[in-house]
């Protein structure tokens, strides 16, 4: 359709302003004819969809120990330590806010750290580690002591 091809072209302008253009002659080649049905312009409507401001509270948060932990691997670094760790490992606990930093030398070094967590380091019992899901996040579900993490 020619009047959505000029709607398209001078950025969704609406059709009256089309015809506003057309009649003052300010436009060359722009038909002289438009449709008196306007058609939906999809991205007219999605422009004008109302949006949901940004909340200002966080909507959930854990209720105990460990049962969120945010992890983020950052690296790598130039120049590397001492002991060539080029990349670290930050794990924030979600309800208490505690922080583990592991240095590494490798990114494929951070699983072993979920993995063969200790229980110095993360000082909650009965929690197991389940499975590092596609999103980044871990789950932990309630476990006997034979099960747990190593010690």
């Amino acid at each position: 359709d020619l009047s959505s091809l000029w709607h398209r072209r001078y950025a969704h302008l609406s059709h009256k302003g089309l015809r506003i253009l057309h009649s003052k002659g300010m436009v060359r080649g722009l038909p002289s004819s438009f449709s008196t049905t306007e058609k939906v312009c999809e991205d007219c409507m999605k422009g004008k969809q109302h949006r949901d401001p940004i909340p200002k509270k966080i909507q959930w948060r854990a209720k105990q120990k460990l049962e969120l932990i945010h992890a983020d691997i950052c690296g790598p670094i130039t120049p590397s330590s001492n002991s060539q760790k080029r990349y670290f490992l930050c794990l924030i606990d979600d309800y208490s806010r505690k922080a583990w930093i592991y240095f590494l030398t490798k990114k494929s070094e951070a699983f072993h750290y979920f993995q063969h967590g200790r229980s110095k380091h993360i000082d909650v019992p009965f929690h197991f580690l389940i499975n590092l899901s596609r999103d980044g996040c871990i789950e932990l579900v309630q476990c006997g002591t034979k099960e747990q993490i190593a010690d």
